[in-house]
């Protein structure tokens, strides 16, 4: 579907009275948020293009760039230089929803909400939109996954600012009763035993960063030889561990 949609190479103004919204795609953003970017866009006019659809040679449907428009509005412009897609309705959904969730910073649920209605209501395989996105089919799947959370969880991953390898450990466990306590296990960044078991410990002292202990281990040396003591430390490093060798020169 996506190869047979094409865009003019050239950069056209359009003037605003001519592009509307589609009311389905339209976004909400803070007044704050549009005058900020209203300020630039007077300053150093629009810097990346809006993409439209051709309707008729008068008329154009917004594709992607709703919140440049709006500020570009705000700002008094009459036109604003656009990116020219020839495609239908159906591919100009699917463009606009590759470019949500391409877009950043955005929220993880945002992106797999568009990864779903890439599936559901366009059918594509997970392969055909890794292709779309430029992303592994792994990195797909996971996105999916993220859909099965309820709202409740959702809402307390957002809170908690869980990273998505924590979630990725959560969604593993089928159990919906023992995944619901491991998520609210890593809400209160209580680790798992595994978790614990990985960590690193020193004298009963859990090293969450084991920079930490390895510069220790290179101030107690550089003490030692400012005192007088003849220490010389050896490191050797490999791919599974990193071996460090004090020696004391009589």
């Amino acid at each position: 579907m996506a190869k047979t949609v094409k865009a003019e190479s050239r950069i056209t103004m359009i003037p605003v009275c001519r592009i509307f919204c589609n009311s389905s795609s339209m976004r909400g953003y803070s007044r704050k948020e549009l005058r900020s970017l209203s300020q630039s866009i007077e300053k150093n006019g629009i810097l990346q293009p809006i993409t439209v659809r051709d309707i008729t040679p008068y008329r154009f449907e917004l594709v992607s760039g709703e919140r440049r428009l709006r500020a570009a509005v705000m700002a008094g412009k009459s036109s604003v230089p656009c990116i020219i897609l020839h495609c239908t309705e159906r591919q100009s959904v699917v463009y606009r929803l590759v470019e949500n969730i391409q877009r950043e910073p955005q929220g993880i649920f945002e992106k797999a909400e568009s990864v779903g209605r890439l599936t559901e209501e366009f059918g594509l395989s997970c392969e055909q939109i890794a292709v779309l996105l430029g992303v592994s089919q792994r990195r797909v799947n996971a996105l999916l996954g993220l859909l099965s959370f309820s709202p409740e969880e959702r809402d307390k991953i957002i809170s908690a600012r869980l990273d998505t390898d924590k979630i990725g450990d959560i969604l593993s466990e089928n159990d919906a009763a023992e995944r619901s306590k491991l998520l609210d296990r890593a809400v209160r960044n209580e680790k798992t035993a595994e978790e614990f078991r990985r960590t690193p410990m020193i004298g009963g002292m859990i090293v969450k960063d084991l920079r930490i202990f390895f510069n220790t281990i290179e101030r107690t040396v550089t003490a030692m030889r400012r005192s007088g003591i003849d220490a010389r430390l050896e490191k050797q490093e490999s791919d599974s561990k990193t071996e460090y060798r004090i020696r004391i020169i009589h």
